[in-house]
C-alpha cells in the first residue's frame, strides 16, 4: 500500500512539474527583439514578453525638452495596436505609466509597458502601429519575435524570410557590411525560388542599389541599375523604385538632367500602376526642382512638365480637381483639345490646386506651361478615369 501511495505522489509530483515546465515554456521573452523598420527616433522596444495570457511590450521612450507624448488606453483613436497578418490586436491596458500626456521638461528617460491580448501560436513578425487612421502611423514594421542568435542560425540555415529581415535590420544598424551579406543570401533565395522576373527579386535589387547609394558606391549602384531596367523593362510597373534610385544617384554624381529624366520617369511608371497621390508629385517635383536649378544651362530651357494629379471623387461631380506640377513656369493652360482653342493663360504657382470643368464626353484634358520668356513647354495629356 505505501509503495502505491508512494508511486500515486511521484505521478502527481511528475505531472505538477510538467504543469510548471508547461506553463514555463508558454511564455516566450526576447530581450531586444530585432526590428527592421521604424519611423520613431524616440522609442525602443526593450523586451517583449509573449505568454499564453498576454503580450508585454516594454518599452523605452527618449524624452527631451519640449516634446510631448500622448499614451492612451483601449477604445482611443490614437491607441497602440498590434498588427498580425490581417490581424488587429487593441491596447488593453498601460502599466509603469500613467495613461495620459508625458511632458518633458528635460532630457530623460522614460518608461512603459503596453499590453495586448496573447499572440497566436507560432508567430514571427508582427508590425505595432497608432490608432485607426485611414492611413496608419507605424511605430515599428517587422518585429521578429527571436532572438538575434536564433535569426542568425535560420538565415544561415537558408531560411529567405530571416535573410531579408537581417539585411534591413543591419541596415537600419548603419552595418552596411552585415546588410549587404544577407541580401546576397536572400537575393540567391530568392533567384531560386521565385525567379528573376518576379515582384521579389525586383525589391531585392533596388534594396541593393539604395545599399550602394548609401556606402558610397555610386558606379555600382548606376550600372546595376541600368542593367535591371534594361532586363526588366519600363513596362513593369515593379521597376519603378530603381528609377527613382538611379535619380538619386545621379544626383549624388552630378548629373542633374539624368535626374531629372529618370524621376520623372518613375512617375510615369507608377501612373501605369496606380492613380499617383498629389504628396508622391510634390515629392518628386522637389526633387526635380533641385536637379533643374543645379544645370548650367537651366535659363535657356523651356518650362518643365513635371505632372498632374487628380482627385477622381471629383470627376463624379462634373468637374475635375487637379494639382498640376511644373518647373520653371509662370503661367499654365488647361483645355480639353490638343490645339487649346478658346483657352486663356493663368498664374501658375507651385503644386497648384485648379477645378476644370468636365464636358459629358470629356476623356483627356491637355496641359501647357509658359514661362517668363514666353516660352513653351510640351503638352501634358491627363486622362480622365474616375477610380473604381
Amino acid at each position: 500500500m505505501n509503495n502505491i501511495l508512494r508511486y500515486f505522489a511521484l505521478s502527481l509530483t511528475f505531472i505538477a512539474s510538467m504543469a510548471i515546465t508547461s506553463s514555463i515554456s508558454a511564455q516566450k521573452t526576447i530581450d531586444n527583439p530585432i526590428v527592421a523598420g521604424t519611423n520613431s527616433e524616440y522609442i525602443t522596444i526593450l523586451k517583449i514578453e509573449a505568454s499564453s495570457d498576454s503580450t508585454v511590450f516594454q518599452m523605452e521612450l527618449t524624452c527631451y525638452e519640449g516634446l510631448e507624448y500622448t499614451l492612451h488606453e483601449k477604445g482611443s483613436i490614437h491607441a497602440f495596436r498590434m498588427l498580425v497578418g490581417e490581424e488587429k490586436y487593441p491596447l488593453v491596458r498601460i502599466t509603469a505609466a500613467e495613461p495620459g500626456m508625458i511632458q518633458c521638461k528635460m532630457m530623460s528617460v522614460q518608461y512603459f509597458n503596453l499590453v495586448f491580448d496573447a499572440l497566436p501560436e507560432g508567430t514571427e513578425v508582427l508590425t505595432l502601429q497608432e490608432g485607426d487612421r485611414s492611413e496608419p502611423d507605424l511605430f515599428f514594421d517587422n518585429i521578429l519575435l527571436a532572438s538575434l542568435e536564433e535569426a542568425t542560425k535560420k538565415a544561415k540555415a537558408g531560411n529567405s524570410k530571416y535573410q531579408k529581415f537581417l539585411a534591413k535590420h543591419y541596415e537600419q544598424q548603419y552595418d552596411y557590411e552585415s546588410a549587404q551579406m544577407y541580401l546576397n543570401m536572400y537575393i540567391d533565395q530568392v533567384v531560386k525560388t521565385e525567379g528573376t522576373q518576379s515582384k521579389e527579386y525586383l525589391d531585392a535589387l533596388g534594396h541593393q542599389i539604395q545599399l550602394n547609394l548609401n556606402v558610397g558606391n555610386y558606379v555600382e549602384a548606376e550600372e546595376l541599375s541600368l542593367q535591371t531596367i534594361e532586363a526588366v523593362g519600363l513596362e513593369n510597373p515593379e521597376v519603378a523604385s530603381i528609377l527613382y534610385t538611379l535619380g538619386d544617384v545621379y544626383q549624388v554624381l552630378g548629373k542633374h538632367e539624368d535626374a531629372v529624366e529618370n524621376y520623372i520617369q518613375y512617375l510615369r511608371t507608377m501612373e501605369k500602376g496606380e492613380n499617383l497621390k498629389s504628396a508622391t508629385y510634390s515629392m518628386v517635383n522637389n526633387l526635380v526642382m533641385y536637379s533643374w536649378a543645379s544645370m548650367t544651362d537651366t535659363l535657356d530651357r523651356q518650362p518643365l512638365a513635371v505632372g498632374v494629379a487628380v482627385n477622381p471623387s471629383k470627376i463624379e461631380e462634373g468637374t475635375a480637381q487637379m494639382r498640376i506640377y511644373a518647373v520653371g513656369a509662370t503661367e499654365y493652360m488647361v483645355s480639353d483639345s490638343e490645339e487649346f482653342k478658346g483657352s486663356k493663360w493663368n498664374t501658375y504657382e507651385p503644386a497648384l490646386m485648379t477645378e476644370e470643368k468636365l464636358k459629358s464626353d470629356t476623356k483627356t484634358l491637355y496641359v501647357r506651361f509658359k514661362d517668363n520668356k514666353n516660352r513653351l513647354s510640351t503638352p501634358f495629356a491627363v486622362k480622365i478615369e474616375p477610380q473604381e
